[in-house]
């Protein structure tokens, strides 16, 4: 785990809103505080889809992140800044198979439960924290690792 300031907030929050940069994300939650304080579970919810439509659908259990960035890019966007906001973004699996992959890990896809971007605003400040968890304990790190190497070179400012 962890937590990385973030300076430049508006280069960020181009890259988070508008840019693609986080579109191969999972939206776990988002929270994001204005006039009123709106709340959006990432989980799907398979009886609003037809068979087929579910069926197509890349990840069967969380949203894209770019499904739901356009709705929170219009409850951001304005003259007035947030109070506050918190996204909690969650790796795909193809991205976990890449990360797998890429730093040569000895885990596999299902001993992972999840790897996560937890990213807060609130005062002015803005800083993401990265979260890992898994489906059988272990002492070796990693995967942490390789995961906050990862999310270091994302374009983050």
């Amino acid at each position: 785990m962890t937590s990385i300031p973030i300076t430049d907030v508006k280069t960020f929050m181009s890259n988070l809103l508008v840019k693609s940069s986080f579109d191969t994300f999972l939206l776990e939650e988002a929270s994001i505080t204005t006039f009123n304080t709106f709340n959006i579970d990432g989980h799907i919810i398979k009886d609003f889809y037809s068979d087929e439509e579910y069926d197509s659908l890349p990840s069967k259990t969380l949203s894209y992140w770019s499904n739901i960035k356009p709705i929170c890019y219009e409850l951001i966007k304005g003259t007035k800044t947030p109070l506050r906001f918190k996204i909690i973004l969650k790796a795909s699996n193809p991205l976990v198979e890449k990360l797998i992959s890429e730093y040569e890990l000895t885990f596999n896809v299902n001993d992972i439960s999840g790897l996560y971007i937890n990213i807060r605003y609130e005062a002015g400040s803005l800083n993401i924290i990265t979260a890992t968890s898994m489906n059988t304990f272990t002492l070796d790190k990693s995967l942490e690792q390789a995961w906050d190497k990862y999310i270091a070179n994302l374009p983050l400012s």
